[in-house]
């Protein structure tokens, strides 16, 4: 891994969209967007945190969510889970994600919802998934 040293670097235009300041602090003025991959799921499925910050999965048969290698800790960002036109899909967790209390993940069940759940990246190995947000039609 590479790392690049920047001290008062800002974009070059009169109305700056970042700044990044010797004390290390980033301002960003304008929006800010992260890739985010958008994939059918099926099976096992292990999320590519090195390339995308958030996922949109199509569920088009029962999935696992395998433990990745390639988190960063303070990476966060959300997963949202969408039912195909059958529905009753479920997701299951590899051992790396973990929700509250350890309940698991229960999604909307119904055709075509859309589901939200968003994620923090604790440590190596912890993934926290918060409270998901259901049934989005």
């Amino acid at each position: 891994m590479s790392t690049l040293n920047v001290q008062n670097l800002q974009s070059k235009t009169a109305n700056a969209a970042f700044v990044i300041a010797d004390a290390g602090t980033v301002s960003i003025s304008k929006s800010a967007t992260a890739a985010t991959q958008t994939a059918n799921a099926s099976g096992s499925t292990t999320l590519d945190f090195a390339t995308y910050q958030n996922f949109v999965l199509t569920l088009t048969g029962n999935v696992t969510l395998a433990n990745p290698t390639t988190e960063a800790v303070g990476q966060s960002g959300f997963i949202v889970l969408i039912q195909d036109g059958t529905g009753s899909r479920t997701v299951s967790l590899g051992t790396d994600y973990e929700t509250a209390a350890g309940a698991g993940l229960t999604l909307s069940s119904a055709a075509s919802r859309t589901d939200i759940v968003p994620y923090i990246v604790a440590a190596s190995g912890r993934i926290l998934l918060g409270a998901p947000q259901l049934a989005f039609s």
